[in-house]
């Protein structure tokens, strides 16, 4: 359930910080089911000892005229990760014309590396080596320890029991968005790139309306276990309250100009009225791993510096 928690903030952290401003409203005040909560404490202290998993993740994001779909196949074994994924984008304007974006990609992490190829806009192949996210993700992957575990119960505000039988158990989880918030921010506060980023006014304003739209929505996560292994089988998360209430903050903000722009006010409107930001995780046979051998053209890879190398380079050999 800790590396849960870990992979959800990197991905929510990664899709507000490139620009992308758990079910329904404003969260109301309600009694903690305190029986709920100390089984939910006991499910985690038992399913945190698991290492080795494969895995299926689907994340799906939707408002008028865009839908965003990333799919991530992947095994954990131990400090080892490897991924098979695949980005598709769709747009289509007001005269029907549509655009459409579909990468491949494969990530493999140990404890010195974090590799990741995709490919460039002639679809080559291409590869880039972090050794400073190997040691974040090696950091998540790991077992959590007794006060990673309190620092991780802490972000939940209360817990339902949905299922309960000899075999298996459901439990929907609701997270206090505002210490979620502050913990991410902490962690988004160490990298050197964020606090760069938060000197602009424009991105001091948008890391406000994340604060306001993790204050003011309702956080949900469903989490199904198996008991006889206790091991994770499904879980499932909505974040569409989320991001609707960011952009309602941001299109409430009287001091932005930018805010006020024709095209960015009507994505606002979409996103705070209409959007749905959803995922889906489901864990699989451990033979499944067998299928995620890199084909040869992929580790046939050119390593480069950044996602945009490719295209630097092209651009560089016009001049």
């Amino acid at each position: 359930m800790e590396k849960i928690f870990n992979a959800t903030k990197i991905f929510v952290t990664g899709i507000f910080l490139v620009g992308i401003l758990f079910i329904g409203g404003k969260a109301s005040a309600e009694e903690v089911n305190q029986e709920a909560m100390q089984i939910f404490r006991e499910t985690v202290a038992q399913t945190s000892k698991y290492d080795d998993r494969v895995y299926h993740q689907d994340i799906l994001f939707l408002m008028p005229q865009l839908t965003g779909e990333l799919e991530f196949f992947g095994a954990i074994k131990k400090e080892e990760l490897t991924v098979r994924g695949f980005f598709f984008l769709w747009n289509v304007d007001e005269n029907g014309n549509d655009t459409k974006v579909e990468k491949p990609f494969y990530i493999t992490q140990d404890n010195q590396n974090m590799v990741v190829y995709f490919t460039d806009e002639k679809n080559k192949w291409n590869k880039m080596i972090s050794p400073v996210s190997a040691a974040n993700i090696v950091d998540m992957m790991s077992t959590p320890n007794a006060a990673q575990l309190e620092k991780m119960i802490g972000l939940v505000k209360n817990v339902n029991i949905l299922r309960e039988s000899d075999k298996s158990r459901t439990l929907l989880i609701k997270i206090d968005g505002l210490k979620f918030w502050e913990d991410m921010k902490a962690e988004m506060d160490k990298d050197p790139e964020v606090q760069k980023q938060q000197e602009n006014e424009i991105s001091k304003a948008i890391f406000g309306y994340m604060e306001q739209g993790f204050k003011n929505a309702d956080m949900w996560i469903m989490w199904t276990v198996d008991k006889t292994k206790w091991q994770t089988t499904n879980m499932s998360f909505n974040f569409s309250s989320l991001l609707q209430n960011m952009a309602t903050a941001a299109l409430n903000d009287p001091t932005n100009s930018f805010v006020n722009m024709d095209p960015i006010r009507e994505m606002l409107e979409s996103v705070a009225y209409y959007s749905e930001l959803k995922g889906y995780i489901s864990f699989l046979n451990p033979n499944a791993k067998d299928k995620l051998e890199l084909p040869k053209k992929v580790l046939k890879a050119k390593e480069v510096k950044s996602f945009n190398a490719s295209t630097d380079d092209s651009k560089s050999k016009k001049k």
